[in-house]
């Protein structure tokens, strides 16, 4: 009985003894944890695109650009400008194969096409 009321008196007070304790949390990580996660959430990858097309007249570009998305509608076009020329790149092709096969099917109907190694966006899944 002596114990049970112990116990008692103990439950009852815990929460005044509780009540002004405070805690601080420091998480000291390694630098290189935030730039793995920092990576991960990028929405860019290594990859390649095509470029088809660079003129110095913008609606060159836009003509050929226009002739592509005809023919690939799903696929990405990226007007970019280089001094004195705009360049017009196409995709978004995880693997040199990818974008050799696209280049097989597309070589003569564009002015150049060349496949170029760079930073892509995430393939679209559609």
């Amino acid at each position: 009985m002596k114990t049970r009321n112990i116990l008692f008196v103990l439950f009852l007070a815990t929460p005044l003894l509780l009540e002004n304790i405070y805690a601080q949390v420091s998480i000291e990580a390694d630098e290189r944890i935030e730039q793995q996660i920092a990576k991960k959430a990028s929405k860019q990858m290594s990859g390649y695109r095509l470029q088809i097309c660079f003129d110095s007249d913008k609606s060159i570009i836009d003509e050929a650009r226009n002739r592509f998305i005809g023919m690939y509608p799903k696929i990405d076009t990226y007007v970019t400008f280089e001094a004195p020329n705009f360049n017009l790149m196409v995709g978004d092709f995880r693997t040199l194969i990818e974008a050799e096969r696209i280049q097989a099917e597309i070589h003569g109907k564009f002015t150049v096409v060349i496949v170029h190694k760079t930073q892509i966006n995430l393939p679209r899944i559609d």
